[in-house]
């Protein structure tokens, strides 16, 4: 049975009934928004009766919001979709009998739709591209994924976490059940549902994410097939490493060396101590370097071999030189300092290349 033809499902609880602040939230929201999108309309529908179209087009609204079903609220980033999906069906009511086709709703929506959120700042725009990318985001999709698998609320979504794939996308998402369908069919208006579909292609470009997309439950697909990927990326579909993730690893690896510094101190001279640990700190870093491409995920390795360097020389300086020693005379040594902190960035940096390379040609399950 497909998404469309599914019996209707009577809420189990109304967002407005759950979060009476919601209505008022959700009005504001649509006044704020037609201030925006007024001139689309004036274009299309003249400024005469203008006011009586948007006047009616809030009155609908306010009327559909209260059948919200409750999802989750801002416990389910989902939440705000659906409520965006009410907004949609309002002003649908009210253009098609001014003589709106479907056809044209596709256009008219995604215009509109940009008009809107092409108000904010562009860098900001590419900065919440760019968390809905990381791994923290991917971790955050895989867990509602895997709750809402659960069914634990019969409006909601249902979905499957699809790992990246290296070369074709960085995740993906399996939507095998749709809350916005759910709504527009208890509606009476599932025809809107594909127009609505269309609204994730202007999203995408504008946070700077390229989206691609097979089929959809609103066309009669048995899923919506989300992939996603970063333009012009050269890790895309490779697991990404978390910051805290990198830095942790940057810091195992100098606590590992400060070690081995120290043992070699206590039990030979200080040439052979200085020797053997320009020969051990970028075995050790290597180590470390692999442990976090195999285990946490990959970063550039050009990044991730500064950031390392970038550690260890402000911990040694910071707690060796100053803290422990009292002077900064170790600087001018280049057996003792400025050689392990060459060959910890090229083995920390080939180490990385190496492993970036067979993560980029190793294809993930899907």
């Amino acid at each position: 049975m497909d998404a469309l033809s599914s019996p209707r499902t009577e809420p189990l609880e109304y967002a407005v009934d759950r979060d009476p602040r919601l209505r008022g939230r959700l009005l504001r929201q649509f006044d704020r928004g037609v201030t925006t999108l007024r001139d689309l309309l004036a274009d299309r529908y003249g400024e005469e009766g203008l006011d009586a179209t948007v006047a009616e087009a809030r009155a609908e609204y306010e009327a559909v919001i209260v059948r919200l079903p409750w999802i989750g609220g801002s416990a389910n980033p989902r939440s705000f979709n659906l409520y965006g999906s009410a907004v949609w069906l309002a002003l649908w009511r009210v253009l098609e009998p001014r003589g709106l086709t479907l056809d044209e709703a596709r256009g008219l929506f995604c215009e509109m739709f940009t008009a809107y959120w092409s108000r904010y700042p562009r860098v900001l725009a590419r900065l919440y591209g760019r968390v809905r990318m990381g791994p923290a985001n991917q971790k955050k999709v895989s867990r509602l994924a895997i709750a809402s698998q659960q069914r634990t609320n019969p409006n909601d979504y249902v979905s499957r976490f699809v790992p990246g794939e290296p070369g074709r996308f960085d995740y993906g998402i399996d939507f095998v059940e749709c809350a916005i369908i759910k709504f527009l069919r208890a509606e009476g208006a599932e025809e809107l549902a594909p127009v609505l579909c269309e609204l994730d292609w202007p999203l995408t470009e504008l946070i700077g994410i390229e989206l691609m997309r097979t089929t959809t439950l609103a066309e009669g697909g048995e899923r919506c097939d989300f992939r996603f990927r970063r333009p012009g990326a050269s890790d895309v579909g490779i697991p990404r490493a978390s910051l805290a993730a990198l830095f942790a690893h940057g810091l195992v690896g100098w606590a590992a060396c400060a070690a081995l510094m120290g043992g070699l101190l206590a039990t030979v001279s200080l040439t052979t101590a200085l020797t053997a640990h320009a020969v051990g700190a970028p075995i050790i870093f290597a180590a470390v370097t692999a442990h976090l491409f195999l285990r946490s995920g990959a970063r550039p390795p050009i990044i991730v071999a500064t950031i390392f360097t970038a550690i260890v020389i402000t911990l040694d300086a910071l707690i060796v030189a100053w803290l422990i020693q009292r002077s900064f005379e170790m600087f001018s040594s280049v057996l003792g300092t400025w050689l392990p902190f060459a060959l910890i960035f090229v083995s920390t940096f080939v180490t990385g290349s190496l492993l970036w390379r067979r993560q980029a040609i190793t294809p993930s399950a899907s």
